[in-house]
C-alpha cells in the first residue's frame, strides 16, 4: 500500500494561487478559475501518492517541477513525511 503524503502549501504558493485566481478573472473566465482549481486538485492528490512523479530539477535537484498545464506549473519539495509546494508558475502572465 502506498503511504500518502500531506500537501503543505506555502506562503508564495497561496499567494500565487490568489494572483492567478484574480488575472484569470480579469483576463479569461470564471470557467478558467475553476479550471485552474480542479487542476490544482488533482495534482495535490497525485502528489500526494506519488511525489516523485514529476521530475527533479538539473539545476536545484531538491525542487521538482509539475507542469499542471501548459499554462501553470508547480514547483515542490519533497520532505520526510510531507509535500512542499514552493510556488506556482503562471505562463501566461507578462512578467
Amino acid at each position: 500500500m502506498v503511504e500518502r503524503k500531506r500537501v503543505v502549501w506555502s506562503l508564495e504558493s497561496s499567494d500565487k494561487i490568489q494572483e492567478i485566481k484574480a488575472y484569470l478573472l480579469e483576463e479569461w473566465s470564471e470557467s478558467e478559475v475553476n479550471s485552474f482549481l480542479i487542476r490544482l486538485k488533482k495534482f495535490e492528490n497525485r502528489v500526494s501518492y506519488f511525489p516523485r512523479l514529476y521530475p527533479a530539477s538539473l539545476k536545484f535537484s531538491h525542487l521538482r517541477k509539475a507542469v499542471i498545464s501548459k499554462h501553470q506549473s508547480v514547483v515542490y519539495e519533497i520532505g520526510e513525511d510531507t509535500v512542499k509546494v514552493i510556488t506556482i508558475l503562471d505562463n501566461r502572465q507578462k512578467n
